[in-house]
Formats: structure tokens, sequence, C-alpha cells
């Protein structure tokens, strides 16, 4: 695996099952960073699994090749336009995980094209065992599409759809199919 750096903006439980993916297929804690506005959530993640963790969004992404924006859907327009300055500078992938906030949104707040993947995980991605349907934009390389495979596949099975509009319709079947299950 890779050893390139990540910053996941978010600590929430999605943002902490994948962490622990990537640690259990070897990849240093030291090359994670993880921020949150929660300092007790920071020192847990710390504590659990030795990555690097900050409340500010900005250096962490300054230091990331890939970018994992893990926040709620309600606050991204303005995480995205705070971090659009480093993302534009350093030119990382990113990744989002919130549910329901399109690529073209987030190029729009970025300002620019910027390379980016959008993940849609299921429930069961928390623990490991999830089904995730990706999409890349066009600006998105084969190599950086090679690191969001090995990022996302920490949380589970992952599939490519060619359109983000599909995004919706792999999330309906692999999100609900579990319940069904259960």
């Amino acid at each position: 695996m890779s050893m390139d750096s990540i910053a996941f903006i978010g600590g929430g439980n999605m943002a902490t099952s994948m962490v622990g993916g990537l640690i259990a297929k070897g990849h240093p804690g030291d090359a994670i960073w993880v921020t949150d506005v929660d300092e007790t959530r920071l020192a847990a993640l710390q504590d659990r699994f030795g990555v690097r963790t900050s409340k500010e969004n900005g250096p962490a992404a300054a230091r990331a090749k890939t970018v994992v924006l893990a926040v709620k859907p309600q606050v991204m327009s303005d995480v995205v336009a705070e971090l659009a300055p480093t993302l534009r500078e350093h030119a990382p992938l990113v990744i989002s995980i919130a549910a329901g906030v399109r690529e073209p949104d987030i190029r729009r707040w970025l300002g620019h094209e910027a390379a980016i993947v959008r993940c849609m995980p299921n429930t069961p991605a928390l623990l490991g065992v999830g089904a995730s349907a990706l999409y890349a934009n066009p600006f998105v390389s084969a190599v950086q599409r090679s690191s969001a495979q090995r990022v996302l596949s920490a949380a589970g099975t992952t599939v490519w759809v060619e359109q983000e509009d599909l995004l919706d319709a792999v999330t309906a079947v692999s999100g609900s199919g579990p319940a069904y299950f259960f």
C-alpha cells in the first residue's frame, strides 16, 4: 500500500471506520491526519490509531496527497470554501463521502477544476464490510483513481460508476439491502 499522506476533514463514525481500515491494511498512523471540532474525539482517534490530529483543517489538508471530506452535508459548503485556497495550491485528490453533495457543487465551492471522487458508503462500511459506489470526475488521473480505490476499499467493497447519477441507484440497493437481511 502506498504510504501517501491522507487528511480526513471530519472525524465522525465513517471517517473513524475508514481510518481503522487503513491502519489494519498497513497504512501508518503518522501518515494520516484527522481534523474535527471535537477535541475529545481527536484525542480518542490519536490514542486508538496513532494518527495526527488537529482542529485546523487547512494545515492538515496542505500536508496530504488525498483529502477526504467527511463532514455533515449541511456544513460542506463552508468547509470546502475554507479549504479552497489550500486545495487549489496543493492540488490533492479530493474525496467526498458526504451524502447528497454533488461533485459539481464541490468543484464550484473550490473554484477550480479539482480532481474529485465522490463516494457513497453504506452503513456496513462502519464495520469495514460495506459496499461503496465511487464516481471520479474527468480531472482524476489514473494514479489518483488507484489511490482513491485504496483509501475507500478500507471500508469494504467498491464499485466504480461512470455517471454520478448512478451513485443514487447503487446506494439504493446497497444501502437498503443490508437492512433487509437484519
